[in-house]
């Protein structure tokens, strides 16, 4: 009865054991190796604002600035400016010793003066009546050798403008012509001659050869020009100086050689005056100017004017970013001596070309600031600049991880419906950013929309 007892106790409990491990095998084991259904991850569709930013550094510069610089060597004899003055545009900064240079205009100028001096005008004078004499000379002797009516004849036809005038005016000369042969030559080249056979004195005509009648002809043409040349320049005197104190031009007329070389003399020697001065290159505030009197200065820049008044911020952004960036665009600016204020102001323009920064190739554009209050700006301030790239205020925003691209720039999302059932749903996006999409059309606020799946582990 023992063994029966015992022999039953062990199956019972072998049972017992077999019962649970099938209970661990159905209940707990075999449900743990079956994957669990996925778990739709969802987001609301809401309103707010996007903003799309590129970021770089500015510097603050003039927006113009120039440096001057002496156009010769020399000692500074004067100095009329420092730095940190206002200047305007040509005003004289400081000066080279221009002694010598002084002595060689005054001289050309004095020169200069000399050509239209009372005496002077007196010689012109002289000298147009001495060449009128000459000319009526030179005039009556050819008039003698071919006659007053042929000269008359032949102005005349010189100065036809019309067929008219010309048929009558040849029609004339060739009268003259035969009064010349028949009567002039004969009344005024009739002279005594020996017969060199029976030595009698007879009388016969000797008109002048065509040696002498060109001769005179020449003579005459000389003269004429002489008289023109000496009127012209009697006239110009009494006209009065043809150029200024500097030498430049103020006449014309065209100068003799004499007189003109005398005007370049003086200018001359008042662009090398010129360039012993040193003058501002535009008006500003002289930002660097250090000379002194004894001072040696050669043609390197002495100063530099800057427009402070008038400053632009000079922006650095990386490459990467320049097809973001664009004309007209927003920009919030950020000074590190100020970082707690912000100043607004756009892109005023964008250089063609890349500068390479520390080893980066940066993009470099030029912004306008708006006038800033209660902070003060200096050139060479520093700065943080965001350029608003893009911007949606209160649009439709959802995550970009609910967007699924079905084509070039086309989109659509997954809509949960009551029932959990997912509608593919076309969109139309605007701006995006890491985060978020901007929805111009497709969906409403507070539509439910999938953002993806998180599978059980």
């Amino acid at each position: 009865m023992k063994k029966a007892h015992l022999w039953l106790g062990l199956l019972l409990v072998v049972l017992a054991v077999s019962a649970a491990g099938y209970y661990y095998y159905t209940a707990v084991y075999l449900p743990a190796q079956t994957p669990a259904a996925p778990a739709v991850q969802t987001a609301r569709v809401r309103t707010g604002d996007l903003v799309i930013s590129v970021f770089g550094v500015g510097e603050l510069t003039p927006q113009a600035q120039a440096s001057a610089a002496f156009r010769s060597s020399g000692v500074v004899a004067e100095v009329y400016a420092a730095a940190g003055d206002w200047v305007e545009a040509g005003q004289l900064l400081a000066r080279l010793d221009d002694t010598n240079t002084q002595q060689q205009l005054a001289q050309s100028q004095l020169a200069l003066q000399e050509l239209f001096s009372p005496a002077a005008l007196l010689q012109a004078d002289v000298a147009a009546l001495s060449a009128e004499v000459t000319y009526e000379k030179a005039l009556g002797n050819l008039q003698t050798l071919i006659s007053p009516a042929v000269w008359q004849a032949e102005q005349n036809l010189a100065q036809a403008t019309t067929q008219e005038a010309l048929d009558l005016a040849q029609a004339n000369l060739a009268q003259a012509l035969l009064d010349y042969e028949a009567t002039y030559l004969p009344a005024m080249f009739t002279k005594p001659y020996t017969d060199p056979v029976s030595g009698e004195m007879l009388r016969g005509v000797f008109p002048p050869s065509a040696a002498e009648v060109a001769l005179a002809r020449a003579q005459l043409t000389v003269a004429q020009l002489n008289l023109d040349e000496a009127q012209a320049y009697a006239e110009l005197l009494a006209q009065g100086l043809p150029c200024d104190d500097a030498g430049v031009l103020t006449s014309t007329a065209a100068l003799p050689t004499r007189i003109d070389q005398a005007c370049q003399s003086v200018r001359n020697a008042s662009l090398t005056l010129e360039n012993l001065h040193l003058l501002a290159p535009l008006s500003g505030v002289l930002t660097s100017f250090n000379l002194a009197v004894g001072q040696q200065a050669g043609s390197s820049a002495a100063a530099t004017v800057a427009t402070l008044d008038q400053l632009t911020l000079k922006v650095y952004i990386d490459e990467v970013d320049l097809p973001a960036l664009q004309v007209g665009q927003r920009v919030v600016v950020t000074f590190n001596a100020y970082a707690e204020q912000t100043i607004s102001g756009q892109v005023r323009a964008i250089e063609p070309a890349l500068q390479n920064v520390g080893g980066t190739l940066t993009a470099v554009a030029w912004v306008d600031l708006d006038e800033a209050t209660g902070i003060m700006l200096y050139a060479g301030m520093s700065a943080e600049v965001e350029v608003i790239a893009g911007e949606a205020r209160g649009a439709l925003l959802v995550p970009v991880q609910a967007l699924r691209e079905l084509g070039p720039a086309s989109f659509a999302v997954f809509v949960v419906q009551e029932g959990g059932e997912l509608i593919l749903t076309p969109v139309t996006v605007g701006l995006r950013d890491f985060a978020n999409a901007e929805i111009l059309s497709g969906l409403e606020p507070g539509d439910i929309i999938s953002t993806g799946i998180v599978e059980t582990r």
